[in-house]
């Protein structure tokens, strides 16, 4: 009976684990990394780490290509987070920064492949 209540408790507390770990998303030389479906929501907030060397963004755009949200800048080792009103669908998560090296050779994150696809609820 004793392992019953402690099998009950585990799943208690796993259910109510604080779920922006779920939306958590690290960005780094050139990856966008994270869960690819979030749940729906009235308001989903993300959690972003940029574990890369350089500055990173987190531009999130509907399929259309609208902008529903971005973050600042994020300085290396630096967090931020992002609350957004999602409506079910599929988003594109990436950065778009552009830097010009010393030889004025342009890198463009996006292009370099830092960006992922995110659906939104049943879509």
């Amino acid at each position: 009976m004793r392992r019953l209540w402690a099998l009950a408790l585990l799943v208690v507390l796993g259910c109510s684990a604080d779920t922006t770990a779920e939306n958590h998303y690290a960005l780094s030389e050139w990856a966008v990394d994270g869960p690819s479906r979030l749940g729906a929501a009235d308001v989903v907030t993300l959690s972003v780490e940029n574990t890369g060397e350089f500055r990173h963004t987190l531009v999130v755009t509907s399929e259309s290509g609208e902008v529903v949200g971005a973050t600042g800048v994020i300085d290396s080792g630096s967090r931020a987070s992002l609350d957004l009103d999602l409506a079910a669908g599929t988003y594109s998560l990436s950065c778009r920064i552009v830097t010009q090296d010393d030889e004025g050779n342009l890198s463009d994150h996006y292009q370099r492949g830092m960006f992922r696809t995110v659906v939104v609820g049943g879509a």
